[in-house]
């Protein structure tokens, strides 16, 4: 079986949770499943139809990326071109308010660019994406890591915690790999649930990566409350290789940023990560938009 036609295998138990547990409440806490009492409850309360919702709130996003250099790297025009669709609902949808990642946000694009700018830093690499959301960045990476000519021993690990995000995320990773052609490898994709913390992630490292940890870590507009920064980098910490003396480089994690109305700083998410260890670096853009 080719590595790209292996199904979505679940090995953690997922839980309900989504993120306006914590830009309403203030608070990272996972939410019970309903009980048939709540289900009975629901059932007795009075439903009330909303005349300006919107009645297709879905969209759908289509990108082509070219990747860089001449063409004598590519076999062929469709090799050089990269065609991703994701669907997700409008930005402005009442669903995103209770789950953002329900949609595209700007930083996504410019950690498209910077990932195609630099193809090498994800080549025969294991890739993680936190807070995927709809899944752009971690598809490009599992995209953009062999033509159909070429083998890739890449594998990318798509997640996010929110519940409702990972529906659609999955269906976008199905919906992009019926969009290769000619059979060629393009190395392994999954798909999974990661809640933030060390204890999480320690669970996840065991039982998801199989206590292997990731060469790159891919993020993007991921910055919108100051209580995810401590178990943000508790998972970095975790997920991400360490360097092994002189013979082995460490990991790199890789976020793209887009100011935002968030009481919550680019500033404080950077000396968080001197805390836990990590050295820093503005690699394109500036603290407004840029890629860390």
């Amino acid at each position: 079986m080719n590595p790209s036609d292996e199904p979505i295998k679940e090995t953690i138990e997922e839980v309900q949770w989504t993120d306006d547990s914590i830009r309403w409440e203030g608070g990272l806490h996972v939410k019970k499943a309903a009980d048939e009492s709540d289900k009975e409850s629901d059932d007795d309360e009075d439903y009330v139809v909303d005349p300006f919702k919107d009645p297709d709130p879905f969209e759908l996003f289509s990108f082509q990326f070219e990747r860089p250099g001449d063409k004598s790297s590519c076999d062929g025009e469709k090799d050089k071109l990269i065609d991703i669709q994701i669907r997700g609902y409008k930005t402005d949808a009442d669903e995103v308010w209770q789950s953002t990642g329900l949609t595209l946000w700007r930083a996504s694009d410019y950690l498209c660019q910077y990932q195609m700018e630099n193809l090498n830093l994800f080549q025969n690499k294991r890739v993680l994406e936190l807070g995927a959301g709809l899944g752009l960045n971690g598809i490009l990476a599992w995209r953009s890591t062999a033509t159909a000519s070429s083998t890739s021993s890449s594998e990318v690990c798509i997640t996010d915690g929110d519940i409702d995000a990972l529906v659609h995320l999955r269906e976008n990773v199905e919906r992009n790999r019926s969009t290769v052609s000619n059979g060629g490898d393009v190395g392994k994709v999954s798909c999974h649930q990661l809640i933030w913390g060390k204890q999480s992630s320690e669970h996840f490292l065991s039982h998801v990566a199989n206590d292997k940890k990731y060469d790159v870590i891919l993020a993007s507009d991921i910055i919108y409350s100051p209580v995810i920064v401590e178990p943000l980098w508790e998972t970095v910490e975790t997920l991400l290789k360490k360097p092994n003396g002189c013979e082995e480089e460490g990991g790199v994690f890789v976020m793209a940023y887009a100011k935002r109305k968030v009481p919550v700083s680019i500033e404080l998410v950077c000396e968080t990560a001197v805390e836990h260890g990590f050295v820093y670096e503005l690699v394109k853009g500036d603290d407004e938009d840029g890629i860390w």
